[in-house]
């Protein structure tokens, strides 16, 4: 097996591991979420939390500003006569986050951690952003695959 197919096959493999590995937190809640209880809370605030990046453009002709939008929504709920305020969308996922509209006021269930109900999401589960490391791990063994034909 040539230098090269090793190279790029350890290169995939390891930023795929990495970003697993970063994103572990996500994972296990996204999971867990699945058992939480829920209830009901309300749309308290939302603000712009947009932003922007220096990103590379398609034409390759110099770096360029990428905008990334989020709208981000506070909520209230309440567990046991206590009353939380929490503004977690979603485990994962910018996305995800982005098709969020909710009006001031408006009546969401709330997905919260039983043990520790200051954890709470709108959305409950695991969303592709936080498992998008498995992407470069594919890759790797497609490369391997491929490279012995």
């Amino acid at each position: 097996m040539s230098t090269l197919i090793v190279i790029v096959f350890l290169a995939l493999l390891g930023s795929g591991v990495w970003l697993l590995y970063s994103s572990r937190e996500l994972i296990r809640l996204g999971f867990s979420s699945y058992k939480w209880s829920v209830t009901e809370g309300t749309i308290v605030d939302s603000r712009d939390n947009s932003f922007t990046i220096a990103g590379i453009d398609r034409t390759s002709t110099g770096v360029v500003p990428v905008q990334y939008k989020e709208t981000v929504h506070d909520y209230v709920y309440e567990v046991a006569g206590r009353l939380y305020r929490c503004s977690t969308y979603c485990f994962g996922g910018w996305a995800e986050r982005t098709g969020a509209a909710y009006l001031i006021g408006t009546k969401v269930p709330v997905y919260y951690d039983p043990e520790r109900p200051e954890v709470a999401v709108l959305r409950r589960g695991l969303q592709f952003g936080a498992v998008f490391g498995l992407m470069p791990i594919a890759a790797a063994f497609i490369w391997i695959y491929l490279s012995k034909r």
